[in-house]
């Protein structure tokens, strides 16, 4: 899933079956797009499922495509998953309900994000610097190196209160 999505001009229920049409059933469409936090919206659509988007998805928004690109990997239930900024241009309440329903997923989950609420129950995160590995770790144990992670990390969290109820969230 990457973060810049790619819908066909066709509908939302033929776009998630995308790469699996004839193996993905009505309840697995269903259930990706509630993992996906995009069963709500999309039930709210004129047409449901059964709504056409135009190409690119012309007329949704950049949530909403995403949304629906990870419902469409969800779909395929693939053993690996890559994730490529993927929540981009989600919220971060809908980017943590997404990210909770993943951690359901048996599937190896690899996170490539900018933002550390994206990567920060990762069993391992990795800092990539000039194509090479600065710093690999935990979130906790990354945070007492004091290094470029702790340092993204305070810049995305600078305001004290916001740290708190982001703390809270995953605690």
């Amino acid at each position: 899933v990457t973060q810049d999505v790619f819908l066909f001009s066709d509908t939302i229920n033929e776009n998630i079956k995308m790469g699996k049409k004839h193996l993905v059933g009505h309840d697995t469409i269903i259930e990706a797009a509630e993992y996906a936090q995009a069963h709500d919206f999309i039930k709210k659509m004129q047409d449901g499922y059964e709504t056409i988007v135009g190409e690119r998805g012309v007329g949704l928004s950049g949530g909403q495509k995403q949304r629906i690109s990870i419902a469409r990997a969800l779909a395929k239930k693939a053993p690996v998953l890559v994730l490529d900024d993927s929540t981009s241009a989600l919220d971060m309440e809908t980017e943590h309900l997404i990210q909770k329903a993943l951690a359901d997923i048996s599937s190896t989950k690899i996170i490539i994000a900018h933002r550390i609420s994206a990567v920060r129950n990762a069993d391992e995160i990795i800092i990539l610097e000039d194509g090479r590995i600065t710093e690999r770790g935990t979130h906790e144990s990354l945070l007492q190196k004091k290094g470029y992670y702790y340092k993204t990390f305070m810049a995305q969290y600078r305001d004290y209160n916001d740290l708190q109820k982001e703390q809270s969230k995953f605690n």
